[in-house]
């Protein structure tokens, strides 16, 4: 075993990470900007503590999952085998090692249970069946959702009707039969002795606040570690300061501006409550890069700048680059996609490897354009942050009337539709998708009377029935469209608990739908789009050159890095996104996704947005996201007006100011939604 000197670590870490590496005592706020080695910190004081005498048995490592605990002890052992037997993992882990330790302090008996989220679920349903809400003809929250409802309550300190508002605010009037199971789902979990993943935290911050199991854990760990604190939820900072609130011998690692997952909980202004917990707190920035070249991280420095709260920090970096990024315009999200995929086209002849590229967007439905594009270029890509949009549930069902009105015969695709309604199973639909599929969608009230005995449903499906009739007269492929979408979208209410996030999908089907004459090439494309079984897990095991561009939210890329980043759909409403206008801390956090996905970029990277979007079934126009019109990174990118060559001579020059006037326009739209107020800007 070589003994690593204090020279090695000199040669091997840069002046802010040495510091945060040698500083072991007391408190200790290490702010990481993006790509600054905030792995190699922890990795190299896990040895530096071990090379100082301290005992790996009292060193404890907190993470988020256990593959980030396992690199990071990993590498360290590699050095230094004694780093195996320092405590690591994540919050969870921990927490059920010390419950089981201490579980007679709660009041807890020797058989505890733990339950997983699929168990949770069936136990709230049971629970909810008892209380005869699921009786009620209204409708009542399905049990995965349920669950999620109860979850989020607690890991944003929120009470129900917070979570419901913000969402789901159609399940508002069941506030108080939800607030009434969340009572009775603690109670049954006591009297049976279990726990479920959420009560592992709640517990082991119960467990904490006794002095005497404080004593014995805090004894053993004297020196804590957590990684990614900026996004810890208040249990989980809570734990981390009870832990340590015998010896303050505690660092934590974050980076405030990549605080991205408000939605899990995470409580971002930990960053900034640490040092008020713990007066003596040390902070120490890290600003040196090692990712991205210096223009890239100008731009991502312009865009954070405008942040409210934060620590100030300026990312720098020696990477060889001079790359400037690019801002590109287009006429709409079609040619915007167009344009990226012959890009990434482009770079690929350049030698550059698919799996070095990167698309990041705000909203998974964002994509859709671009997998279409990919797709008739034969690029394969994979999809982070949610299925291929193809592969949703609510878009098969819409393509399922277009596929039967296109082709009668097509049993699958009918037997589909036949199955949103109630009380038609697989073997009714296999008997009734005979009769209704008769040339022109006509049949006898009659002939349906020996197989379907209920009116009612024979009332649903004469309704089927007319909208394929209606379907026949409609000419273009966006009015086919938009008929089937009104049709669908109260089965989509029924069918969904999270029914408002798929209607976005659904507009950008419906959008998407709008640039084709063809019905029949509209579902070429879409059939065409790369297959399932081309997923990500299967692309991973391949070579480096076989693996696919990614298609990526932004929320799912943190962590993950490319030679070249495409940001799409760059306009306010997307990003930030539109439900976030009217909150100020919701805006931050958008910014802050921004700054995510620019530092995600190693050499290229490409801003874009579209101007013309789709509202009511008119045009509108959009406007520059203000995260970069509002800030100094337009200075800092080339910028190229690739939809001017459609649009006329008059538009050559886009400024912000014509960008005000363009989100002007829109907001002219939604206020009088004519073609009067179109024609006349």
């Amino acid at each position: 075993m070589h003994k690593l000197r204090i020279e090695d670590f000199k040669k091997r870490l840069n002046p802010s990470q040495l510091e945060a590496v040698m500083t072991i005592d007391g408190p200790l706020l290490v702010v990481a900007g993006a790509g600054t080695g905030k792995t190699r910190v922890i990795e190299y004081r896990c040895l530096y503590m071990i090379e100082q005498g301290i005992a790996p048995e009292n060193i404890l490592l907190l993470t988020f999952t256990r593959k980030a605990a396992r690199e990071m002890l990993g590498r360290a052992s590699m050095h230094d085998p004694r780093c195996k037997k320092i405590e690591g993992g994540t919050y969870h882990s921990f927490a059920y090692r010390v419950i089981k330790k201490y579980k007679n302090v709660i009041g807890l008996g020797d058989h505890i249970s733990f339950i997983d989220e699929s168990d949770s679920a069936d136990a709230l349903h049971l629970l909810a069946a008892r209380a005869g809400c699921l009786e009620d003809k209204t409708r009542f929250p399905k049990k995965d959702t349920l669950r999620s409802i109860l979850s989020m309550s607690i890991n944003r300190n929120q009470s129900i009707g917070e979570v419901l508002t913000k969402d789901y605010p159609h399940f508002l009037p069941k506030e108080a039969q939800l607030q009434d199971i969340q009572k009775k789902y603690a109670e049954y979990k006591i009297a049976r002795n279990l726990i479920d993943y959420d009560d592992m935290l709640i517990y082991l911050k119960f467990l904490l606040e006794d002095p005497e199991v404080n004593k014995k854990v805090s004894s053993q760990f004297k020196y804590i570690m957590v990684d990614e604190f900026q996004d810890t939820n208040r249990v989980q900072a809570d734990i981390v300061y009870s832990l340590a609130r015998g010896h303050h011998n505690c660092m934590a690692v974050g980076d405030d501006t990549q605080s991205i997952y408000s939605f899990r909980g995470a409580y971002y202004k930990n960053m900034f409550d640490f040092p008020k917990v713990f007066s003596d707190t040390k902070i120490i920035k890290l600003e040196y890069n090692y990712r991205s070249i210096q223009p890239i991280l100008d731009v991502a420095n312009a865009v954070i700048e405008g942040e409210k709260r934060k620590y100030s920090k300026v990312l720098f970096t020696t990477c060889q680059g001079s790359d400037k990024p690019t801002l590109s315009y287009f006429k709409d999200a079609f040619s915007e996609s167009e344009w990226v995929a012959a890009k990434i086209k482009e770079y690929r002849d350049q030698g550059v490897l698919l799996g070095s590229i990167g698309v990041l967007y705000r909203s998974n439905f964002l994509s859709l354009p671009v997998q279409l594009a990919l797709s008739k270029l034969n690029i394969p890509f994979a999809v982070y942050g949610g299925m291929k949009f193809v592969e949703t549930a609510h878009i098969k069902d819409v393509l399922a009337f277009l596929k039967v009105h296109h082709n009668p015969k097509d049993e699958i695709s009918l037997a589909r539709v036949l199955m949103l309604l109630d009380g038609i199973g697989p073997r009714t639909a296999e008997k009734v998708k005979e009769i209704i599929s008769a040339p022109g969608g006509a049949y006898r009230d009659e002939d349906l009377k020996g197989v379907v005995k209920n009116p009612s449903v024979r009332k649903e499906l004469e309704r089927v029935s007319g909208l394929f009739r209606s379907l026949a007269q409609s000419e273009g492929t966006e009015a086919k469209v938009r008929k089937i979408i009104h049709f669908y979208t109260p089965f989509l209410k029924k069918k969904f608990d999270d029914y408002p996030l798929r209607q976005d999908d659904l507009k950008a089907f419906l959008e998407i739908s709008s640039s084709y004459t063809s019905l029949e090439q509209f579902l070429v494309d879409f059939v065409t789009i790369e297959p399932p079984e081309r997923s990500l897990v299967s692309m991973e095991a391949k070579k480096e050159d076989e693996r696919p561009v990614t298609l990526s939210t932004i929320h799912s890329a943190k962590g993950l890095e490319w030679e070249a980043v495409f940001i799409i759909a760059l306009v306010d409403g997307c990003l930030p996104v539109s439900y976030a206008l009217d909150d100020e801390e919701s805006i931050e956090e958008e910014r802050r996704l921004l700054y995510v996905a620019v530092t995600r970029a190693k050499r290229h990277l490409h801003l874009s947005m579209h101007n013309e979007g789709r509202q009511g079934g008119m045009s509108s126009f959009n406007r520059l996201s203000r995260f970069i019109s509002d800030s100094g990174v337009m200075e800092r990118l080339e910028q190229d007006y690739a939809w001017f060559e459609d649009e006329g001579p008059e538009l050559e020059d886009l400024t912000t100011q014509k960008m005000d006037k363009v989100g002007l326009y829109h907001k002219l739209v939604d206020y009088f939604d004519s073609p009067y107020a179109k024609d006349n800007f």
